[in-house]
């Protein structure tokens, strides 16, 4: 008897999930020389819609089904999301039989391009995961503990007491380029000198925006660290003192909400002596005091 998958997908989605999944079941199981299969794919409104139109297919005889959809960056799309994922839950347990959830939510990304990379990648991972589950599900055995993710790069397994190193982001903030390029140098060199990586750097206009590089980097899992560089130069008003306080007030909760350390590389209210004074000080001690912080939360 020929197997049946569904596919639902919805016309909210900015990308045409539906296709993307059926393209990669039918080539996956070309390349496997596994029994041709049966899509049978209907398209729903919107995200909460997914649940009903899995269980009509999955009733009239579909073996598994996918659900595809798009979440929105909104309040209202995520909990919109949550109640699709509690319909979705039920008709997996009124029918027996799977309902493959795949979200891709608008938040994930930075750009459009990121977005639809993420999208396919869930996507296509989903749709072999499908077939291996009303095939050959001992496959998946395999795969076990292996860290794997659907729609960015695999964690990898957990390999207990191996010392591994430590890794940083840096966010610069461009605000008197050469100055800070030459502490980018520095904190550079010296996270050489202490046997670690630099992952990526983002750099910013100013310190004021700082923060969401910072929380930018912490979407990299890879990062056990993060490193802030900037020069806030002393005015004559309460302007640098409103940027460098409210900067490092919002860096420290992204610290405190991530559980990673974020060191302070920024000189703040000080003037073009002063400044070249410490730079070399401040760019080495930031990736230091990071490096160390980190060590100690990986005991």
């Amino acid at each position: 008897m020929k197997i049946k998958i569904g596919i639902v997908d919805t016309m909210f989605s900015r990308v045409n999930m539906g296709e993307i999944a059926i393209d990669e079941i039918n080539n996956f199981c070309k390349n496997k020389n596994y029994p041709k299969i049966q899509i049978i794919r209907t398209t729903v409104p919107g995200i909460k819609d997914l649940a009903p139109e899995c269980k009509k297919l999955l009733d009239s005889g579909c073996d598994i089904c996918m659900a595809l959809g798009m979440v929105g960056g909104a309040p209202i799309d995520m909990r919109c999301a949550h109640e699709a994922s509690l319909g979705i839950m039920q008709a997996k347990l009124i029918t027996n039989k799977h309902i493959i959830e795949v979200f891709v939510h608008e938040n994930e990304a930075w750009n459009e391009n990121n977005f639809y990379s993420i999208c396919e990648n869930r996507i296509q991972k989903h749709a072999r995961n499908v077939v291996l589950l009303v095939i050959k599900p001992d496959e998946l055995i395999k795969n076990a503990g292996k860290g794997i993710r659907q729609g960015k790069e695999d964690e990898g397994t957990i390999e207990p007491n191996k010392e591994k190193q430590i890794t940083l982001g840096f966010a610069v903030a461009e605000f008197n380029k050469k100055f800070v390029d030459e502490m980018t140098n520095y904190a550079i060199n010296e996270t050489k000198l202490q046997n670690a990586i630099v992952h990526s750097i983002i750099r910013v206009p100013g310190t004021f925006e700082i923060p969401l590089a910072v929380k930018k980097l912490f979407c990299e899992k890879k990062i056990d660290a993060i490193v802030t560089l900037g020069y806030v130069k002393k005015g004559e008003t309460k302007h640098d003192k409103i940027i460098s306080e409210n900067a490092a007030l919002e860096i420290m909760e992204l610290s405190l909400e991530n559980r990673k350390p974020v060191s302070l590389g920024i000189i703040t209210i000080a003037n073009e002596k002063q400044a070249e004074e410490r730079k070399e000080d401040y760019a080495r001690r930031a990736v230091q005091s990071a490096i160390k912080f980190a060590k100690e939360l990986k005991k």
